[in-house]
């Protein structure tokens, strides 16, 4: 009896001290304590925004859609399905540099950016670093540094998201993500979208297959390794815009719009493969080390006409990375931060001229990079350098800038910034008769900005004002950017202004959103609607080249120099659905701005819903 009473005595004491444990139901272990945060920043500085708090209410459709949406971005819309170049501040789309967590994308060959090589679905946040530093992180990226942060789920349980829309001339497009954990230091995440378009007009359909995987390593919380890779295959019609017609009936009528080339089209294939390690491997927490190696691998075929061609193009990109920053916290108000760091890029190329001759050679470039961050208290300032060798040459490039919260309290903030930047070259693909061509120029200039913001309580006010100057010219190009926002419980009004002074943007530029939005059904329902308002006026005209993925501003005067558009949106979240209805163009505007090609006409009543998009997270 006494050895039975022991042993009840026993069972029972380790069951209570067990349940005192975990007596806090609410307290759960994290599942992901070994992953690394925000490891795919470029950096710790920049502006970061979500895409699902911002843009998935009003169906934006692209990474060009979403970035038009921001203060200085103007966009050469040329349709659905096309390349659609991002460009900045006065500067060519060439001159951006786009990023997928923090591995530079950009088109080794032509420069630029195909915006058909990321699918929507992808985007959890974006990140845009300052116009001051963005030369610092990436090659030929002198206007804009744009990081597109990636979903990266990672929970105890099995993730799916759906995403299906449905948009005018043909437009069907779906996308499927699924991410399945095998313990608490790693998963897989696979990816599939779909995209087809008829097209409206002659030769403008599109169709294209994107394919990613990812396998997350999160060995230890010191050090987390990353395996990506991705696949694009897409045929497009290059129809090269709309022959201009001044009565607006024809340009409406596919029927009997003419455009500029009927018959020249592209298939294209890309491959995306990285591998990223990063380690923490000092005590402060923010110090990280960083490495990683990536290749860009591009096949393009094109035809001119039916019978010029087939072209070729081949573009093969070996990237490494290897950065260090030490995060120093001096004192409670003192932090510093070092950051050391090197690119090389072997770059190779090969293709058919226009004379049908094999074209080919290898172009590397090298890159040493150095930064110092300092902030005291509201005080931030940063001093950047960064060394590129091109073709033997060495460019050196260097910046600073600062800003300060002049004024606080608890319902008004005053902040002062300015900087400026000193770069010396840039690259493009100078392709004339030859497919291949790409050129880099000693093109010495000189960026300053400065700015200021506001904010009290719901209301915000924010201006930047920048002027480029060049060694080797007179002429001086500047402009401005500004943006007013109330944010409160029910209402959202957004609305920017962004001023240029070069033919290549328009001169004014007006992007607004005015949104009512609320909660219904105690929680179950949450709704958003409103209106998604543009209006610029441009003076000059623009020619595209799709065929050498080019632009050039001329002095030839624009036809239609006022535009204007506006679209009507409602979009509500139920369980764990997202459904979007978008109304586009509610005023049936034929609008411009690459000139030979309509960015918005409804086409007719029967296309006055322009889409239907719905987003599904249906295992969680």
């Amino acid at each position: 009896m006494k050895v039975l009473f022991s042993l009840v005595i026993l069972f029972i004491s380790q069951y209570l001290y067990s349940q005192d444990k975990l007596s806090d139901t609410t307290h759960k272990v994290p599942f992901d304590t070994n992953k690394i945060a925000d490891q795919t920043l470029l950096s710790n500085s920049s502006d970061v925004f979500s895409y699902d708090s911002l843009y998935i209410w009003n169906d934006k459709r692209t990474l060009s859609e979403i970035m038009d949406e921001r203060q200085g971005f103007f966009i050469f819309d040329m349709g659905l399905g096309d390349r659609n170049a991002l460009n900045y501040n006065n500067w060519y789309a060439n001159q951006t540099g786009i990023f997928r967590d923090g591995i530079q994308i950009n088109d080794n060959y032509y420069q630029g950016f195909d915006i058909q090589n990321i699918s929507v679905s992808e985007i959890d946040r974006i990140e845009e670093v300052s116009d001051v530093s963005s030369f610092f992180y990436g090659i030929n990226s002198m206007a804009k540094s744009v990081n597109v942060i990636t979903k990266d789920v990672f929970q105890p349980k099995p993730f799916t998201q759906l995403r299906f829309s449905q948009d005018r001339f043909g437009s069907l497009f779906a996308d499927v993500f699924f991410s399945q954990p095998f313990s608490r230091k790693g998963n897989v995440q696979i990816g599939i979208t779909k995209h087809s378009i008829d097209g409206r007009y002659a030769n403008s359909a599109f169709n294209i297959w994107r394919g990613r995987g990812r396998v997350n390593l999160y060995l230890s919380p010191k050090i987390n390794a990353k395996l990506n890779f991705y696949l694009d295959n897409f045929t497009r019609g290059l129809n090269e815009g709309l022959v201009y017609n001044a009565d607006p009936n024809v340009l409406s009528d596919p029927e009997i719009a003419e455009v500029i080339n009927p018959e020249s089209n592209e298939d294209l294939e890309n491959y995306f493969y990285d591998l990223t390690m990063t380690g923490r491997f000092f005590k402060n927490k923010n110090s990280l080390t960083k490495f990683k190696l990536y290749s860009n691998n591009s096949n393009r075929e094109f035809f001119e006409t039916n019978d010029l061609g087939p072209y070729f193009s081949h573009s093969i990109l070996y990237g490494g990375e290897l950065t260090q920053n030490f995060n120093i916290q001096h004192t409670k108000d003192l932090n510093s931060d070092i950051f050391l760091g090197g690119n090389i890029y072997f770059n190779l190329f090969k293709g058919l001229t226009a004379a049908n001759q094999n074209y080919s050679y290898q172009q590397d470039y090298y890159s040493l990079r150095a930064k110092y961050d300092l902030t005291y208290k509201s005080f931030f300032i940063s001093a950047l350098l960064r060394n590129d060798n091109i073709r033997n040459t060495n460019y050196l490039n260097s910046g600073a800038e600062a800003r300060i919260i002049a004024y606080q309290n608890k319902d008004l903030l005053f902040e002062l910034s300015g900087g400026l930047n000193h770069t010396g070259y840039y690259i493009e693909n100078g392709a004339k008769a030859n497919v291949i061509d790409l050129t880099n120029y000693n093109f010495p200039h000189n960026l300053y900005e400065v700015g200021g913001k506001i904010i009290y309580k719901n209301f915000t006010i924010e201006a930047t004002g920048f002027k480029k100057s060049y060694d080797q010219w007179e002429k001086e190009s500047y402009g401005v950017n500004s943006t007013i926002s109330f944010i409160s419980e029910y209402t959202d009004l957004v609305a920017s202004y962004n001023y240029s002074n070069i033919g290549l943007f328009p001169v004014n530029y007006i992007k607004s959103d005015l949104a009512y939005k609320d909660i219904l059904f105690r929680g179950k329902l949450k709704l958003k609607t409103g209106f998604n308002i543009k209006y610029y006026n441009i003076d000059y005209i623009t020619l595209q080249n799709q065929l050498l993925y080019s632009s050039n501003y001329t002095n030839g005067a624009f036809p239609q120099t006022n535009q204007f558009i506006a679209d009507f949106y409602v979009g509500a979240r139920i369980g764990k659905a997202n459904i979007n209805l978008t109304i586009a163009n509610i005023f049936n505007s034929l609008v411009y701005n690459t000139y030979v090609y309509p960015l918005d006409d409804r086409g007719g009543f029967l296309n006055a819903i322009s889409r239907f998009t719905i987003v599904w997270d249906f295992i969680n």
